[in-house]
């Protein structure tokens, strides 16, 4: 056998990866993920108390104008179903961060809002989550290759999101 018998398989055509380079790919995008993810939710953990869910909402709260969105679309955001996320909200509601208000023009929506602590809370989890990410993510990759993993991580998300009817 020559050396041909000695290269990976390209079984999807010419300039394809093969099969098990393309999970590898994939596998140390993963692996990247986790253990930075796991980096910046034990910081925050550690300084408030707050799961990753927990955590998740509250930022993507703070992001909102008027620090207030619909439930519904929160636990979209979140990919959250509406029962996973129901209890969410009673958990942050029960810690004291938010609270539930009716909407005036549709009674079937109902908003999620931070409450004088949450907010504050929250702009402490924006500052500490923010210096993290710089940590473990930015300052490793430099501002340019960082920018780049964002940009590459937007675009898988938006081509592999169902489409709405």
């Amino acid at each position: 056998m020559g050396a041909r018998s000695q290269q990976p398989a390209d079984r999807s055509g010419a300039g394809q990866t093969s099969d098990g380079h393309a999970v590898e790919l994939w596998g140390r995008v993963i692996n990247g993920f986790e253990v930075t993810n796991r980096r910046i939710h034990e910081a925050i953990d550690r300084k408030f108390s707050l799961t990753e869910a927990e955590a998740q909402i509250l930022l993507i709260l703070h992001r909102q104008p008027e620090h207030r969105a619909p439930m519904a679309r929160l636990a979209q955001a979140a990919s959250f179903s509406t029962g996973g996320f129901t209890k969410l909200a009673d958990r942050l509601t029960q810690r004291g961060y938010v609270i539930r208000a009716a909407c005036a023009e549709d009674r079937r929506v109902t908003f999620l809002e931070f409450t004088a602590e949450g907010r504050g809370l929250a702009a402490r989890l924006t500052a500490l989550t923010a210096r993290t990410n710089r940590e473990v993510f930015i300052d490793v990759l430099g501002e340019e290759r960082a920018a780049l993993v964002a940009e590459a991580m937007t675009e898988l998300y938006r081509a592999n999101t169902p489409a709405e009817d």
